[in-house]
């Protein structure tokens, strides 16, 4: 990000710099000043995600969402190592009892157009680092599914249900087991929901989310100049 030379991907000048520690809602991870006081925000109270607690190491804002879709679509796999160091360090600070890593997977087709699943380089990356197993071959996702990200959230439920299947030999094998599951990026929950859903089902007893970065909840709409806020009564 500075544009020296460097060993590393990404120097610890600008990892330090451009990382902002802030405290977050243990369940889903957004920035939330009362964390401290509570486990979980009035998002999470309104509409509980259906894992357990989430990780997140940075927030999904520049420069960071700019390095993670270099990674994620360009083949910059050189940043994988930065990354994931700075998830370690992040769920190093939660400890919690984990049995299995599990990336979120691909379809066969975005598997073949991008060459690799991003998120079971970071779910091997963690495996080591945290001397955990991971594998990438229970999960399957069974069908492609529109790109997420152009989808508001309740067009992302609707697209991504009824998405992942769990490989036949590994139906047995979840039962009983803390789970794991990462991602890149977490934004409405819909994708990690699902997955969380069809563990619980074959007998997962807890699930977390590990993400690199959270994308920040959306700025509340401010009406335009000169327009009254709408009324108690209206």
């Amino acid at each position: 990000m500075c544009g020296r030379w460097q060993t590393n991907a990404i120097c610890l000048g600008c990892q330090h710099a451009w990382r902002v520690e802030l405290p977050r809602c243990q369940r889903c991870a957004l920035p939330w000043p009362d964390a401290a006081r509570a486990d979980a925000c009035p998002a999470c109270e309104a509409r509980q995600p259906e894992f357990d607690r989430a990780i997140t190491a940075l927030d999904y804002l520049p420069p960071w969402s700019g390095l993670i879709s270099r990674f994620k679509f360009q083949r910059a796999s050189s940043l994988q190592h930065t990354f994931v160091q700075l998830m370690a360090d992040a769920i190093r600070q939660r400890p919690h009892r984990v049995d299995l890593i599990l990336p979120v997977p691909l379809s066969a087709s975005r598997l073949a157009e991008r060459g690799y699943n991003q998120a079971w380089l970071l779910a091997k990356g963690l495996g080591t680092a945290l001397k955990l197993p991971a594998t990438d071959g229970a999960l399957l996702r069974t069908r492609s599914t529109p790109r997420l990200m152009t989808l508001d959230s309740e067009a992302r439920l609707q697209a991504i249900r009824g998405a992942f299947q769990l490989s036949p030999s590994w139906a047995q094998r979840v039962r009983g087991r803390h789970i794991a599951l990462v991602d890149d990026v977490l934004t409405t929950g819909a994708t990690l929901d699902e997955v969380c859903r069809l563990l619980r089902r074959h007998g997962a007893a807890g699930l977390s989310a590990w993400v690199l970065a959270r994308t920040p909840a959306p700025e509340p709409q401010q009406n335009p100049p000169g327009q009254a806020a709408d009324s108690m009564t209206a």
